[in-house]
């Protein structure tokens, strides 16, 4: 993707299950085609490509970091995949902090990715037997990544280094355990001299993950934000994004659903409820959203149980949910999209993809709790959707609040109004917008 730079006015355990999947569905194997990102562009309309320069809140454009001389190991979160991403964007502003190349870890399995209770039906049947593993870096938009930190992945330190895994593990120097659960193990991090530094995300220790305000919006706890400052904050604004195919085909659905004009829900249930309590009934949330549906209104659902939703009196709205991107109801909107990735890797998108629909809807609605929502809620202010403030679906809905806040949305330009933040500097939304 070029460079983008102008506004678009020119151009167009309980914690473990926070980060639930939400797709419902999943098909068989089958041998691996996918495209390179860039080869997609062609796939989109002349609409769909605006929507996509729109989507890209960061700026491009800048050097690959050169790596270091000291690395940052770490080991991945034992939560599911957003999870893993808030562990990961912690540990990386520990990286930057420190000086140290960030080294993402060997391919390994993830929870509801590459394993998990068949019951919730996360899982396809062909990859129910545990062998698969997922590259976290195939799940990010690494070129850009490399642009803000100096970043390795495991088969590029090897070829540097020459060590194993293991062999680089032994090697590494870990802190103490007393400071690492709240957090407060920056300078402990910063004075360790060895070549190599290692967080584990494993156990009770959860390092990067224990830096992060999972059940808000994943942004860095205080403690870490007020270490890491601006600098922190433009790294995870230009830093970490979903890899380019996840916004590709989620381009598609929110240019079918009209960019920031629609309404769309998170609702998380199965093997979260188990863990964090009864959520509201579907109808029960529906009637609070009542005021911004309606005859015309696109309704974006994604949900892990998307028959809840069925025969529900939804007020005249149009209702999209992620099976319906494949079949008659959108003519097959995604059929094109999917012909080109395997099913493992067709699986394993869902998740961001569905995020990302959520993030560019005009009003959002989210579970308590979830890191899934927490992490659209984030990406909502990164894009300066027209409601930034935190809805969840335990909440009255704040009707005159909104109102207000499209209206003054609207009033500075909406849409075309917005144009990256330069390099060197990011969304503070945890200090900005506070816990709620």
């Amino acid at each position: 993707m070029t460079p983008w730079t102008q506004s678009f006015a020119t151009t167009w355990a309980r914690v473990l299950l926070a980060s639930g999947f939400c797709a419902a569905h999943a098909s068989f194997l089958k041998p691996h085609h996918a495209m390179q990102p860039d080869s997609a562009i062609g796939l989109l309309d002349a609409n769909e490509q605006n929507v996509l320069r729109r989507m890209q809140w960061w700026s491009t454009g800048g050097p690959e970091v050169a790596p270091t001389d000291k690395y940052l190991l770490f080991t991945a979160d034992v939560g599911g995949l957003n999870n893993i991403r808030i562990g990961l964007e912690m540990t990386g502003l520990v990286a930057q902090y420190t000086g140290r190349t960030l080294v993402l870890p060997p391919p390994a399995p993830i929870y509801l990715l590459d394993w998990g209770d068949q019951k919730t039906g996360f899982l396809p049947p062909g990859m129910a037997n545990g062998i698969w593993k997922t590259d976290i870096s195939n799940m990010l938009n690494l070129k850009q990544l490399k642009t803000m930190l100096p970043t390795l992945t495991w088969n590029e330190f090897q070829q540097r280094t020459g060590l194993k895994w293991e062999e680089a593990k032994n090697q590494a120097v870990k802190v103490g355990f007393e400071k690492v659960s709240e957090c407060e193990a920056l300078s402990e991090y910063n004075s360790v001299t060895a070549k190599f530094l290692f967080m584990s995300g494993d156990g009770d220790r959860r390092e990067g993950f224990s830096c992060g305000e999972w059940y808000l919006r994943g942004g860095p706890k205080p403690v870490l934000a007020e270490d890491v400052g601006s600098r922190g904050y433009a790294l995870l604004t230009h830093g970490f994004m979903w890899h380019e195919d996840a916004f590709q085909i989620a381009a598609k659905v929110i240019s079918y659903l009209g960019l920031f004009n629609y309404v769309a829900l998170h609702a998380r249930y199965n093997d979260f409820e188990a863990n964090f309590g009864k959520q509201p009934e579907p109808q029960q949330v529906i009637d609070r959203l009542k005021p911004w549906l309606g005859s015309g209104v696109k309704f974006y659902i994604a949900s892990d149980e998307p028959k809840k939703f069925a025969g529900l009196n939804m007020y005249s709205a149009n209702i999209v949910m992620w099976a319906d991107l494949l079949g008659q109801a959108t003519n097959g909107l995604l059929t094109k999209e999917k012909e080109r990735f395997n099913d493992e890797r067709w699986f394993k998108l869902t998740g961001p993809i569905e995020e990302l629909i959520c993030a560019f809807s005009k009003v959002f609605v989210g579970s308590e709790q979830s890191s899934f929502s927490g992490h659209i809620q984030a990406m909502r202010i990164q894009a300066e959707a027209p409601v930034t403030s935190r809805i969840l679906n335990t909440d009255d809905f704040p009707t005159e609040t909104v109102k207000s806040d499209i209206a003054q949305w609207d009033n500075k330009g909406g849409a075309g109004a917005f144009s990256p933040l330069p390099r060197n500097k990011g969304k503070v939304f945890l200090l900005q917008y506070g816990p709620h």
